[in-house]
């Protein structure tokens, strides 16, 4: 009889942890921006902040990074630095990229 209770009890365990939610990791949420700080000297930081930007690798992914100056279609524009990056604020130097523009530009491309 104990076997029994046992068996019925662990197969009712089992039931149960099968129909327990389990998480989901979801790649179609859009990044939504709320708001953009620029710096008010020279050299500062531009803070991005919003929604859902993932946590872009701490800013070293390949595939995170944030254009300065691109239309908005992504096209065009400079890849800046990127200092900091959570899922919801991100931290770029604009001094990057201007450091890059000027190098692109003056490099006769």
């Amino acid at each position: 009889m104990k076997r029994l209770a046992w068996l019925t009890l662990g197969l009712v365990a089992l039931a149960v942890s099968a129909c327990a939610p389990q998480a989901t990791v979801r790649t179609d949420v859009i990044p939504t921006l709320i708001s953009v700080t620029v710096p008010t000297e020279p050299g500062g930081k531009v803070v991005l902040q919003g929604r859902y930007f993932g946590d872009g690798f701490g800013g070293g992914g390949d595939n995170s990074y944030v254009l300065v100056g691109a239309n908005m279609n992504g096209e065009g524009g400079i890849q800046a630095e990127v200092t900091l990056w959570t899922p919801t604020r991100i931290e770029v130097s604009p001094r990057s990229a201007r450091a890059r523009a000027s190098s692109s530009s003056s490099s006769g491309a």
